[in-house]
């Protein structure tokens, strides 16, 4: 997390305002209307004979039965009858009151509010991270990966036993209850204050649409779009998606991969999938305030200053990549940098350029781990 930290207020996750409405605020809200039912009706049965405040002690020791007696002079039948049908009426308002407070705390429901709230203040606080839409099969393998690389993330999934695998297999993961496709969801995790969205929902028109509105919010944010069906590629692309993957096109060019190159894709899974957690293949873009801004390769020393021997460049405003680009190759503002490398250098390399700094350098001390 990065950034100064900001109070933002927050609207509560919906589903969970609409169970505490109907477990909490109700049955407390039920009492409290026998309660004046009971006092206005012995004061209009006494004919005003009665202070109100008699009669709201007369009603509540008739509706919590603790026996004092009456203390109202001269009841007559009307009071007497009135006051065995509150005592009913009033036991089971209480009765029912109690059981479903005592309900909501013994299923952990408050505790359940509070860890949402405490989870909406860290979110309040951060500022430069991915939101992930979906913590599906899909979604798990990109939270997965921010999570090694220590990028920090926010992810949105209403599927309760998928919020319940995630908090049980990445610590400390940020992760709200609640549907991606609404602007409101999207607002909670931080979309303006986000450097990414990930739409990996396994519905393209749900995904489309949180493309439109993750752009509509933020539109200087990078959105990356999953999208199963090649004829609807150009739609992602014209919503405002930065980049859209077919799932189904990349397994298949995977396994024709793995028979015709599989030493290739051996060697490229270790580097980004993380099977090797001392070398990674990483990206660094050159900032305007970098000291490298201007300089050709040799001049700014990669190698010298990082260890690090860039394999690709890519210029800004073009598509296709330099790799292993010449010395007089010249650095500009916006120019990518792809290298291999130890955590230690990637983190030097993306000092240098002036980028964020998220990966674990601690990593390539333990070495790889089955």
């Amino acid at each position: 997390m990065t950034g100064k930290r900001r109070t933002v207020s927050l609207r509560p996750d919906l589903a969970l305002a609409s169970e505490l409405l109907d477990r909490l605020v109700r049955p407390l809200l039920l009492v409290a209307v026998t309660c004046f039912l009971g006092t206005f009706g012995y004061y209009f049965i006494g004919h005003g004979r009665w202070s109100l405040l008699d009669c709201a002690y007369m009603t509540s020791i008739t509706l919590t039965t603790v026996g004092y007696g009456e203390i109202l002079d001269q009841m007559g039948p009307d009071a007497r009858t009135f006051s065995m049908g509150l005592m009913w009426v009033g036991m089971g308002v209480t009765l029912y009151a109690v059981s479903t407070v005592t309900a909501f705390v013994v299923e952990k429901n408050f505790t359940h509010l509070l860890k949402e709230r405490r989870m909406e203040k860290r979110i309040a606080a951060m500022k430069g991270h991915v939101i992930v839409c979906g913590a599906g099969r899909i979604g798990s393998n990109v939270i997965r990966e921010l999570y090694v690389t220590k990028h920090p993330c926010v992810v949105i999934e209403g599927d309760p036993d998928r919020i319940a695998w995630a908090q049980e297999h990445f610590k400390d993961l940020c992760i709200l209850r609640g549907d991606a496709t609404e602007e409101e969801a999207l607002k909670r995790a931080g979309i303006a204050r986000a450097v990414g969205v990930v739409a990996t929902l396994n519905d393209d028109s749900h995904n489309l649409l949180i493309t439109v509105q993750a752009r509509y919010a933020n539109p200087k944010i990078k959105i990356v779009a999953r999208c199963d069906e090649n004829n609807r590629v150009d739609k992602f692309y014209y919503a405002g998606a930065n980049y859209v993957v077919n799932p189904t096109f990349i397994g298949g060019m995977r396994m024709a991969s793995e028979m015709l190159r599989p030493n290739v894709v051996a060697f490229l899974d270790r580097m980004l999938r993380g099977l090797d957690p001392s070398t990674r293949v990483e990206e660094a873009v050159v900032a305007e305030n970098s000291k490298w801004a201007g300089l050709a390769l040799q001049e700014a020393d990669i190698y010298g200053n990082t260890g690090l021997t860039p394999i690709a460049i890519k210029q800004p405003g073009q598509k296709d990549f330099t790799y292993n680009p010449p010395p007089t190759e010249r650095l500009q503002p916006e120019t990518v940098i792809v290298a291999i490398g130890t955590p230690t250098q990637i983190n030097l390399l993306k000092k240098f350029c002036g980028n964020e700094v998220y990966m674990d350098e601690t990593s390539e001390e333990d070495g790889p781990k089955a």
